[in-house]
């Protein structure tokens, strides 16, 4: 497939993942899926921080009033250090040996219940956004398993969300900068990832305007089978080129 119509796949797959993530709440990972399959693995995650954070800081600034300060310094503190420590490493990483983990992530992430946060201690909330944070450089999107232990605090459950939200967003802003500092090549990728955010900002506008009334398990399942079978299709490929 020629360059051009990767990148318009590309553009298209990020406009109907957010218009899903938005009707949803969730699309479990389908973007991270795709960016897998299509682009070469140290790129994966660079680009994913790129326009998954322009979506998650455009929500960020719609939900702002619905945002628990305390929550998102706590958590981008703790991401700060994580992710400091892991970008220093992400360039040693084997290409093969990074599809694998983003591909054995996936799976991981679409099957295995969410984390239980246990019992409250100090600084669990820095630490644990410090860890997630410090996955996240190498398989993308650690939301999920960082969202128990922001609905476990005392704060009102209303803020939880867009809490969770602008953790996120605070995440992929750091990844980006980190991975700017170690040497990711950004600029030849301005114009795809341009286009990319402006399908993700327009399918995220349109998903909530539509308002769509899916049965929500049920496209959950597909997507949850959809993205394990391009995670696996993705190690197997690995796999056969050895």
């Amino acid at each position: 497939m020629e360059v051009g119509a990767v990148e318009g796949l590309l553009v298209g797959a990020v406009f109907l993942v957010a218009v899903g993530t938005a009707t949803l709440g969730s699309t479990g990972g389908l973007l991270l899926a795709i960016l897998a399959t299509a682009l070469p693995p140290p790129l994966v995650v660079p680009v994913h921080a790129v326009v998954e954070g322009a979506r998650a800081g455009f929500l960020w600034a719609q939900l702002r009033r619905r945002v628990s300060t305390q929550i998102v310094v706590a958590a981008g503190a703790g991401a700060f250090v994580g992710i400091g420590l892991a970008a220093s490493f992400v360039r040693v990483v084997p290409d093969h040996a990074h599809a694998v983990l983003i591909g054995a992530y996936l799976v991981w992430a679409c099957w295995w219940p969410a984390p239980d946060p246990g019992q409250r201690f100090p600084y669990r909330l820095p630490l644990m956004g410090g860890l997630t944070g410090a996955c996240s450089v190498f398989v993308g999107e650690t939301g999920p398993q960082l969202r128990p232990f922001i609905a476990d605090e005392p704060v009102d459950p209303a803020l939880v969300p867009a809490s969770v939200t602008a953790a996120t967003a605070v995440q992929h802003g750091l990844k980006v900068v980190a991975f700017v500092l170690v040497g990711v090549a950004y600029l030849p990728l301005v114009p795809l990832l341009a286009a990319m955010i402006a399908a993700g900002l327009l399918g995220t506008v349109l998903g909530e305007r539509l308002g769509l009334r899916l049965p929500t398990r049920l496209v959950s399942l597909g997507i949850r089978l959809v993205v394990s079978a391009l995670a696996i299709r993705l190690v197997v490929l690995v796999a056969g080129s050895f």
